[in-house]
């Protein structure tokens, strides 16, 4: 048993327990916690000499500090001294200072301020019984509770916690377990902690710690986003916008193809610049000419005319009758047309009116280009019906037509043509030079050869014959030179 002396070393202990704890807060600046503790122990039986039961109890109180790390751990040292009452038997209360260190665990908070957590530790138990004995032993410690976050750097602490002995030293070497309810309020040390983001939730709450500066957070450090539009409160330059439409950067409606509607509601995308549009952001066509209104250049369209790029019709052929109404598109310039922009013919002549400079010739007439009845062919005026084409000759004993022939037939055919009901003999003669077979058949291969020049022209080969006829019909004297010269010719005899 013990002497009073051994009061002074107890509390030496006590006033060493106090200055960890003081130090160990100390050194948790700025992610660290320093507070008061009081609380209710309920004795072991062993020590206090009576049942324990709830009436069986004492008050204790003392220091704690805390090194946090991050939401969800923190490291703890506390200190409490209590004086419990004992049984007649002891004599002296007891007078305890237990010091402990251990680890807090917070599980996920069941709100923006309160969690709960375990703490598991161990630690020193000193026993002062005044006459009857003073021992020191350690022991283990299991608890819960709950913390309460009251403001940036303040916070309340309620736990339960069992306190069981391990060594051996006074009462006999029994067993101790201590009941433990305490309350404490603990305050931040040091400088203040980390805000990275500058959301004004310190980064060891901060549940969101990239916040973007100029957010409006929760108590949890996380954006407020009121019209979910990914843009966070406090930034949303347009607060409001309707769920689901796209934004920009700033929170504000797209609006992709700039006709004034969001594509939030825009049911025609990709409208283009500068067309009228309705509610939907669909653009109108007031003349259905395929240009929009608002770009349309000319919106009074007659319906199903072809327009260009601004909306505009167009008349290629120039008779007042617009193109995709023209049913006679290429009209002459200057033909007069009916409403379907097909030209008019009075006289029926083919040839439009308006352009027509005889317009009343009598029905069956053949006409020029120009509407007037067509004249006899020059090649046959004056009741003509043979007619010498001169200029037209042929390499010696052939039937190639020499280059300057063609001109001369050119001319023919132009004649033949504007005279189609016109059909001609084309007779081939020759001089009497050589036997009288050999000219036939020469005569009647250049025949041929100008027959199918003109038809080459466009002359239809119907409306021409070829005959040779050699040296048959001499027109001059074939004793001379410019005789036979004569008698070597092409004839067209009109024979209809």
């Amino acid at each position: 048993m013990n002497t009073n002396g051994h009061r002074r070393p107890a509390a030496r202990r006590l006033a060493a327990a106090f200055a960890v704890v003081a130090f160990a807060a100390a050194g948790f600046a700025g992610e660290g916690e320093i507070g008061l503790q009081m609380g209710i122990v309920s004795p072991d039986p062993g020590l206090s000499g009576e049942p324990q039961v709830l009436d069986n109890r004492s008050t204790m109180f003392g220091l704690r500090a805390a090194r946090l790390f991050g939401e969800h751990y923190a490291w703890f040292v506390d200190g409490l001294y209590g004086n419990i009452g004992t049984s007649p038997a002891l004599a002296d209360d007891a007078r305890t200072w237990a010091l402990r260190t251990g680890f807090d665990f917070y599980f996920s908070p069941y709100d923006d301020d309160v969690s709960w957590f375990a703490t598991l530790g161990g630690g020193l138990l000193d026993v002062d019984l005044g006459a009857v004995d003073s021992f020191d032993r350690t022991f283990g410690s299991l608890g819960f509770g709950f913390r309460w976050l009251a403001g940036d750097t303040t916070s309340l602490r309620l736990e339960a916690r069992a306190d069981r002995t391990i060594g051996e030293s006074g009462l006999g070497g029994k067993r101790l377990t201590n009941a433990l309810l305490t309350f404490g309020i603990d305050w931040g040390v040091g400088a203040p902690p980390e805000d990275t983001d500058g959301d004004g939730v310190y980064d060891r709450r901060d549940q969101c710690p990239a916040t973007p500066m100029g957010a409006i957070v929760d108590k949890r450090g996380c954006p407020l986003d009121e019209d979910a539009d990914g843009v966070p409160d406090g930034i949303d330059k347009c607060p409001g916008t309707p769920e689901g439409w796209p934004v920009d950067d700033g929170g504000c409606p797209l609006d992709s193809d700039g006709d004034g509607v969001p594509d939030g509601r825009d049911d025609c995308a990709g409208t283009p610049q500068g067309a009228t549009v309705d509610d939907r952001g669909c653009p109108s066509d007031s003349d259905s000419d395929g240009v929009y209104d608002g770009i349309d250049k000319c919106p009074d369209t007659p319906q199903g005319a072809s327009v260009d790029d601004r909306g505009c019709p167009s008349d290629s052929d120039g008779d007042g009758v617009l193109d995709g109404l023209d049913r006679c598109p290429g009209t002459p310039k200057g033909a007069r047309v009916d409403s379907s922009g097909c030209p008019m013919d009075g006289d029926g002549d083919g040839v439009p009116d308006g352009l027509d400079k005889c317009p009343n010739t009598a029905a069956g007439v053949e006409v020029d280009a120009e509407g007037c009845e067509k004249k006899a062919p020059p090649l046959f005026e004056k009741g003509r019906k043979t007619l010498v084409l001169e200029g037209v000759f042929f390499e010696v004993n052939s039937a190639d037509l020499s280059p300057a022939s063609l001109e001369v037939l050119d001319r023919v055919a132009e004649s033949l043509l504007d005279w189609p009901n016109v059909k001609v003999e084309i007779g081939g003669h020759t001089d009497s030079t050589g036997s009288a077979a050999y000219n036939k058949r020469l005569s009647q291969k250049r025949a041929e050869a100008v027959r199918q020049y003109l038809i080459s022209k466009g002359v239809a080969p119907e409306r021409l014959t070829a005959v040779g006829y050699g040296e048959e019909k001499p027109i001059a004297d074939n004793k001379t030179k410019e005789g036979r010269a004569r008698n070597r010719r092409v004839e067209l005899r009109k024979i209809r």
